[in-house]
């Protein structure tokens, strides 16, 4: 027997499928998401919620499609979170020509210092977990793969 793969039995937290990516980085999202929705969901927001609205907060008028490209997301997700904002009174849309414009109400305004709060506890919870120095690192390797795969 091999003394990796001793060390594979030995240590119960590692699966078989531990050495691929798809697994980890889904398990890692899983892990991440969920101190996310923890803090969020304390005012009724998940954390896709919040990333949009501090972009709308920060370009008021920004368009879907810049919100798509900033965010990463689709235009459908982008469509269904803005419904989402718009039901709970945090943006509004306006039409302007073809364009479809975003702003935020004053609502989204006010809640802005909440969302910078939970930012700030969700980054502490990652660094206690995994360390101030490992967690910097290890979400500019995520990003650039990220970048990288497309």
């Amino acid at each position: 027997m091999t003394e990796e793969k001793t060390v594979i039995e030995e240590d119960k937290s590692v699966t078989r499928f531990s050495a691929c990516l798809l697994f980890s980085a889904n398990a890692l999202s899983r892990a991440i998401t969920a101190i996310g929705d923890e803090e969020f969901g304390r005012f009724g927001m998940c954390y896709s919620h919040a990333y949009m609205l501090c972009e709308v907060v920060g370009q008021p008028g920004i368009t879907p499609s810049e919100l798509s490209e900033t965010l990463y997301l689709t235009p459908s997700t982008i469509t269904r979170l803005v419904e989402k904002l718009e039901q709970k009174h945090l943006v509004r849309r306006e039409s302007e020509g073809k364009k479809t414009l975003i702003y935020p109400t004053a609502e989204g305004i006010d809640l802005q210092p909440e969302i910078a709060e939970a930012w700030d506890r969700v980054g502490k919870h990652y660094s206690e977990l995994i360390g101030e120095k490992d967690i910097c690192r290890l979400t500019q390797q995520v990003f650039k793969a990220a970048q990288a795969l497309g």
